[in-house]
């Protein structure tokens, strides 16, 4: 099997392709059409999710979504029957996307700043942002009004990830018992370290 070098490099090889991850959002949730903003050359879930929207800054990343090969192996791994649709931009998630409205059932943000921020414009009421808290993205969406955590993800293994909604309560609660505001989240861009902690949460989007 032809592994794009670049998503061998980053991902396969360090056995973080987050693979399991989009298999249980994609059997718990009804997800159509997803969007990835400072997504880099992370393709895994064009495997799992027919219609997939990326987006990154890094220099010349719209060459590895344009060459045949890393087509090819959506193509050849993908666990679905249509044909992947996959668009990239080229751009800073901050700027606004002129050419693409609220209509995501799906949000990725991992590892890439407030993405949730950013981005929400484009999330349809109801659709779900997947984020981690490793740059404070989980934080951020917290202390969001146009957000609710409905539930929490943790990582086993690559290919296992668990989805849970139970006591939900006992998350996003910090360790020193003081709550962060926007701003300073913003200049520390780090996450509000919480007394407990899962791989990553998941937010589902309440307003307009």
């Amino acid at each position: 099997m032809n592994i794009p070098e670049p998503y061998k490099k980053y991902h396969v090889d360090k056995d973080y392709t987050s693979i399991g991850l989009f298999r249980a959002l994609n059997k718990r949730f009804a997800i159509e059409k997803v969007f990835y903003p400072g997504s880099h050359v992370h393709i895994t879930p064009s495997l799992i999710f027919s219609h997939v929207t990326y987006a990154d800054s890094f220099r010349n990343t719209y060459q590895f979504f344009e060459n045949a090969e890393t087509i090819d192996f959506i193509k050849k791994n993908k666990e679905y029957s249509e044909e992947p649709f996959i668009r990239f931009y080229q751009q800073d998630y901050n700027k606004r996307f002129q050419d693409l409205n609220k209509e995501f059932d799906l949000l990725i943000s991992q590892y890439a700043g407030f993405v949730g921020q950013a981005t929400k414009r484009y999330l349809k009421k109801g659709g779900l942002l997947v984020c981690n808290n490793s740059h404070g993205d989980a934080s951020m969406a917290s202390l969001d009004p146009d957000f609710e955590l409905i539930a929490v993800y943790r990582r086993n293994t690559d290919d296992k990830f668990s989805i849970s909604d139970k006591n939900l309560d006992e998350y996003l609660k910090p360790k020193n018992g003081i709550e962060s505001t926007k701003e300073q989240l913003l200049k520390s861009m780090r996450g509000i370290a919480y007394t407990k902690s899962p791989s990553g949460y998941i937010f589902r989007k309440v307003s307009e």
